[in-house]
């Protein structure tokens, strides 16, 4: 696995400079680091990520990767040019594979370089699971390796966001939900990792939530934004989806809806909205918070 704690030698290979330079950061309070009972720096993760934003510092050189030789070459030569299909390619791989670590060493060592959350989960994940939908319809892989890849992808996600630099608190609340019968929350765990990134406190209620229960939660918490995961679009989930918009605007709140089947849903139950495509336009709704119920692009899983 990666090791989530790097060394002085990391640093300084990730930035392309001297042990003494990183070295230096430490010891004046730059760069926040913690010393081993022998005196060795080590420098957590989310805190490399954080100086290198704050310092517009992007990463010239590329750290080591455990495991086969041929692998980490071509990750390091794909990660340097930003090559998104090749690390598709390589996400669809470690997702499949019997082992139970390597997909969050995977999805680690991309956040490790600077890669955004947003374009981790837009241009990575998504195209990733709709490749792997595609090898399970057309009988390539099997449903036993289809589900693995899902909660593997969420277990994933779930240790990353351990890495994460959070924002300072923004004082506002999130509700999470995946309406109905809704299975599929890998996208709706994307959004949630979001809005945590950028100081929201979430509230996930995850998947198969049913409407009263979301109706209720929304009542107790009186959040600022209630996001639900649709990825099927028929009468009754835009029945529901009408439903919580009633009770989201008694309180004064927004809703953010994405998903597959989010346009259908939305089209049929009348309720006015905006159907943003992505993460990436979801951090710009997030950034820009006003008025008005929006729909938000949760990465489709």
């Amino acid at each position: 696995m990666r090791k989530t704690i790097l060394s002085t030698s990391d640093v300084a290979r990730l930035f392309s400079v001297t042990e003494t330079t990183v070295k230096r950061w430490a010891d004046d309070g730059t760069l926040k680091c913690q010393k081993t009972p022998g005196g060795h720096r080590k420098f957590e993760i989310r805190n490399v990520v954080d100086f290198a934003e704050k310092n517009n510092f992007d990463p010239v050189g590329v750290l080591a990767y455990a495991g086969d030789r041929r692998f980490s070459e071509a990750l390091q030569v794909a990660i340097l040019g930003r090559d998104y299909p090749a690390l598709v390619r390589m996400y669809v791989e470690r997702a499949l594979s019997p082992d139970t670590t390597d997909l969050f060493a995977f999805l680690s060592f991309l956040y490790e370089h600077r890669i955004p959350l947003a374009d981790i989960y837009d241009l990575v994940l998504r195209p990733g699971m709709q490749e792997i939908g595609e090898l399970w319809a057309n009988g390539t892989i099997g449903i036993s390796h289809e589900h693995r890849a899902s909660y593997e992808t969420m277990d994933a996600l779930a240790k990353l966001q351990t890495e994460i630099v959070v924002k300072p608190p923004a004082g506002k609340h999130v509700l999470c939900a995946c309406l109905g019968e809704e299975l599929h929350e890998i996208g709706l765990r994307c959004v949630s990792n979001l809005f945590e990134s950028e100081g929201w406190k979430v509230h996930y209620l995850g998947a198969r939530t049913p409407v009263d229960a979301i109706a209720a939660s929304v009542q107790e918490v009186r959040p600022d934004v209630v996001s639900l995961s649709i990825t099927s679009g028929g009468p009754q989930i835009a029945h529901e989806l009408a439903a919580i918009a009633s009770t989201v605007q008694s309180t004064s709140g927004r809703m953010v809806i994405g998903g597959a089947g989010a346009s259908r849903a939305l089209s049929a139950s009348g309720v006015e909205a905006t159907l943003l495509q992505s993460s990436g336009e979801l951090i710009g709704y997030i950034g820009t918070f006003s008025g008005g119920v929006h729909a938000a692009g949760i990465p489709q899983a």
